[in-house]
């Protein structure tokens, strides 16, 4: 189930930054773009390293 769940958080967080990367490229870097990827990064990082670790 762990790797199930882990696999779907990463697929959406791939999903979102991936956007999140289109809007960069047209559109240029500002705040929000820039505020959107460190909490992409937050997440991804939060995420997956809760998951990785096994229930103790």
């Amino acid at each position: 189930m762990r790797t199930t769940i882990l696999v779907a958080v990463f697929a959406m967080i791939s999903l979102l930054g991936g956007l999140t990367l289109v809007v960069l490229v047209r559109n240029g870097p500002d705040p929000l773009t820039v505020l959107s990827l460190l909490v992409l990064a937050l997440l991804g990082f939060g995420i997956v390293g809760a998951l990785r670790e096994p229930p103790s």
